[in-house]
């Protein structure tokens, strides 16, 4: 049986080594992980290790040219593995190390998404239908561009009676923001159609202006239908969707807004055709029947038809004229009759013996009769008397009797017991 060889330590780390170096690989490499255990010295080197979900190695930054990092900060290394032959490890030597942007931006696109369709920003009850054919068509795009060509080319060629409204704008870098909601706003106040939000393709950090709140909000708040044609089919932002329809690029936008005036001449000769087709079968029909008419006894005997109708009219016409005299006659008949009745009626006979009655009461108790009576009335001052405690000896009184009045001097007052 062969004796085994065993080798030393030094020979395997040396072999080790070897390969670290040899394989081209190794020589320049570039990774994307997650800092850990981030240590800065004072003499600008950083210590650190980069991981990811399953593992991690070690690293180390000689001489940091940038030192604004910390744990947990995603980052795109250029590295070159090193192996320490007295320890037996091997780490990654940094050459460069930035942090990785995209990480960050779209971790800020999930959490504005996320605030914003809480909020309700994205439903599709506020959703406005784009018009069928758009007179005014405004772009907020760059007036230099691919974009903008695709876009007129796209709109001219569908649907050339469209006016299109340049609003030419800032899609990226510095002050774009401002520039896309200041064009919205003023593209929605011009009476325009419908706008269409566009620019070429890019990385996220070129789009990043269309994944602002500002440009969300400017969207949202326009009364213009909006449609998106921003980037590629797989560029997807905020402003896609918030806006009322997203194309998948600005063409798409563009064919998307305006209707195929091919398609509309091709649809009227159709409808015209069909128009045609349809009063001129009207128009047979037609025919048809005053030629048939020729045959038919109504419209031959027209004349003799319409004495005889005639004769039924007038006939009619005396019946109804006997027949409204006649009634009247009655009506009049049974009107005297009542006159008649009525003037029979003794109306006053009940109630006269009771008039009768009440007037011999009332004469009865006339205060004249009472004085044909022999009963007088006096008075002292205009006033009744009806005491003799209201005379005074000497007062002058008047009485008054049926046929006249006695002007009398009291002589004196003789009081009489009264029950």
């Amino acid at each position: 049986m062969e004796e085994k060889a065993y080798l030393t330590v030094t020979a395997l780390n040396k072999y080790i080594e070897k390969k670290f170096i040899l394989d081209p690989y190794l020589s320049e490499i570039y990774i994307k992980g997650e800092i850990s255990n981030f240590k800065l010295h004072n003499n600008n080197n950083i210590y650190f290790s980069i991981k990811d979900e399953n593992t991690r190695i070690n690293a180390v930054w000689f001489g940091a040219k940038n030192r604004e990092f910390k744990d947990g900060d995603t980052v795109l290394i250029k590295s070159k593995i090193n192996f320490y032959f007295p320890r037996g490890e091997h780490n990654l030597i940094v050459i460069d190390m930035k942090k990785d942007r995209i990480g960050e931006l779209y971790q800020k696109f999930l959490e504005l998404k996320e605030k914003l369709e809480k909020e309700g920003l994205f439903s599709s009850e506020f959703k406005k239908d784009i018009p069928k054919f758009s007179q005014k068509i405004a772009l907020i795009t760059a007036k230099t561009g691919a974009a903008i060509q695709d876009m007129t080319r796209t709109i001219q060629r569908r649907f050339p009676i469209a006016k299109i409204n340049v609003y030419s704008t800032l899609v990226q870098g510095e002050n774009s923001v401002e520039d896309i909601v200041k064009n919205i706003i003023l593209a929605d106040s011009e009476d325009n159609d419908v706008i269409i939000l566009g620019r070429g393709g890019g990385s996220i950090e070129d789009l990043w202006s269309f994944n602002t709140e500002e440009v969300v909000r400017a969207i949202f708040n326009c009364r213009t239908p909006i449609v998106t044609g921003i980037g590629h089919e797989t560029d997807t932002t905020l402003s896609d969707f918030v806006s009322d329809v997203r194309a998948s690029t600005p063409t798409a936008a563009a064919e998307l807004v305006t209707p195929n005036i091919i398609d509309i001449k091709n649809r009227l000769s159709f409808n015209s055709d069909k128009l045609n087709r349809r009063m001129s079968y009207i128009l047979e029909e037609y025919r048809t029947r005053i030629a048939n008419s020729n045959s038919n006894p109504y419209f031959r005997n027209y004349t003799n038809i319409y004495n005889i109708y005639k004769e039924k009219v007038c006939l009619l016409e005396k019946e109804l004229s006997k027949g409204i005299n006649n009634l009247l006659k009655d009506k009049k008949s049974e009107l005297t009759i009542s006159k008649e009745i009525f003037q029979k009626i003794d109306v006053i006979g009940p109630y006269k013996e009771y008039f009768i009655k009440k007037v011999d009461s009332l004469e009865a108790n006339s205060p004249i009769n009472i004085l044909k009576k022999g009963y007088s009335i006096t008075y002292l001052n205009d006033n009744k008397i009806t005491s003799v405690k209201s005379v005074n000896k000497n007062d002058n009184i008047s009485v008054r009797l049926s046929d006249g009045l006695l002007e009398c001097n009291v002589i004196d007052t003789i009081e009489e017991g009264v029950e």
